[in-house]
Order: C-alpha cells, then sequence, then structure tokens
C-alpha cells in the first residue's frame, strides 16, 4: 500500500516556512549567522502557536490535497498491474482516489494535531516571541499570501512519493528537494515588483532570516510525520476501497 503521508498540509508549511523567507532575501543581504538556541524557550507563549496558525491560514487545502493525489496517481500508473487495470476499466483510478480522500483528510487532521507541540517547540527554540509575530505578521499579509500560495501549487510530491513507493523510509533529504522544487518555481513565478517587496520586507523584517535557523528542526519533524503509519483504521478503510471498487468493476 502506498504511503499517502505526505498530504499533511500543516507539516508542509511549517516545513517550506525557513525555506521560502531565506530564498527570496537572499539577493538581498547576506545571510545571518546561525543563531544559537534560545536559553529559556517558551514555548507555551501563545506567540507561537498563532505563528503556525498564520501559515497554516495560508494553505489552500484543496489544492495540497489535490496535488497530493496527483501524484499518488502518477506513481500508481506506472505500476503495470495498475495501469492495465486503468486501461481495462478507465477511470478507476480516479474513483480509487476519491474514495481515499476522507482517510487522507481525516488522517491529515490526526497527524498534523499530532506534532503541533513540536512545531511550536522549535519555533520557540529560535524565535523571540516578539519575532514570532513579526513573522506571523509577514505570512499574514498580502505578498505573504501570495509567495506561499504559489509555493503550495508547485508542490508535486514527487521525491517523497517515489521513495514512498518503493517502501524506503522518507528522509530529511527526500523532504527537502521537493520543497526546493516547490520554493524555486513558486519565487519565479512572481513578477519584478513581488519580488523587489518581499526583499524589502526580508530586511525590515529579520526574524525572517532567522527562520533558516529552525530548518533542520522542522525538516526533521517532517520526515517524521512522513514515516508516520496509518491507523489499523485508517489502513481498513482504504482496502476497502480499493476492494469495493475492484469488484465493482470487475464482476466476477
Amino acid at each position: 500500500m502506498i504511503r499517502l503521508s505526505a498530504l499533511r498540509c500543516a507539516g508542509l508549511m511549517l516545513t517550506l516556512l525557513p525555506v521560502a523567507p531565506a530564498a527570496m532575501a537572499q539577493d538581498s543581504a547576506p545571510p545571518p549567522p546561525m543563531a544559537a538556541q534560545i536559553a529559556n524557550p517558551q514555548p507555551g507563549h501563545p506567540a507561537y502557536a498563532d505563528l503556525i496558525d498564520a501559515i497554516d491560514s495560508t494553505v489552500n487545502r484543496d489544492v495540497l490535497l489535490n496535488n497530493g493525489l496527483e501524484a499518488v496517481k502518477r506513481e500508481m500508473l506506472a505500476n503495470a498491474d495498475l495501469a492495465a487495470a486503468e486501461g481495462a476499466s478507465p477511470g478507476l483510478i480516479d474513483e480509487i482516489l476519491a474514495g481515499m480522500r476522507p482517510v487522507l483528510n481525516s488522517q491529515n487532521l490526526r497527524v498534523s494535531a499530532l506534532y503541533r507541540p513540536k512545531m511550536i517547540a522549535a519555533m520557540a527554540s529560535y524565535l523571540t516571541p516578539d519575532e514570532a509575530r513579526n513573522v506571523a505578521g509577514f505570512y499574514r499579509s498580502d505578498i505573504g499570501r501570495r509567495l506561499m500560495g504559489n509555493v503550495v501549487a508547485n508542490f508535486d510530491m514527487e521525491q517523497t512519493l517515489s521513495s514512498a513507493v518503493a517502501e524506503k523510509d522518507i528522509t530529511e533529504a527526500d523532504v527537502r528537494a521537493d520543497i526546493n522544487s516547490a520554493v524555486s518555481q513558486g519565487i519565479s513565478q512572481m513578477d519584478a515588483s513581488d519580488l523587489a517587496e518581499m526583499g524589502r520586507q526580508a530586511l525590515a523584517n529579520p526574524a525572517l532570516l532567522k527562520l533558516q535557523n529552525v530548518n533542520p528542526q522542522i525538516q526533521r519533524l517532517r520526515a517524521q510525520m512522513e514515516n508516520e503509519p496509518l491507523t489499523p483504521e485508517e489502513d481498513a478503510e482504504i482496502a476497502r476501497v480499493v476492494e469495493a471498487t475492484f469488484v465493482k468493476r470487475f464482476p466476477q
């Protein structure tokens, strides 16, 4: 069974978070030195939960889920047996994926909630509450939302799903490859005025560039999220969907 945990939008956005601001400002200012972790972090401070909420608010969940399902479809069609079944009964894979969609949405919410405290703690390790508020302001701005909308639209999960289909553990390198591709394509779709505004924001808000210090922890957590297994109930429901669809389309 193909693992489908790549569809968790909150984890995606938190992984993209340290990458996009640093990329947008790379021609505007030299990168800051790697900062030490905060000596007495305050993960319980509401500014960190609000930051994650701000990032999550940039996500078009339908776009992200659709991208994930399209990536799964490509991997399924690469399987000779599934491709043959699709040829014999066009629309088979789309019907299976439509049946899986509610399960994946439920899994998304479950795993995102499980990892939310860890993501908050990672942010609190490097950002002060005031810095977290400043970063949240960027992600609630028009330019921040436009940037992340472009990145999400280009996130195709190719490397992550390739590892999953090969029954390999998903690594931080897999996560990083997919993110870098999405960020590069997303930024390339911004016009000159957008790029100028992003550079100005990065210079005016140094906390944005500090996000690269959080990146290793976030990517590590993201890889752990990808390797979270389905619950027995989720796995059984997906198996039921697949079996029912085949029985309907290929009656004995």
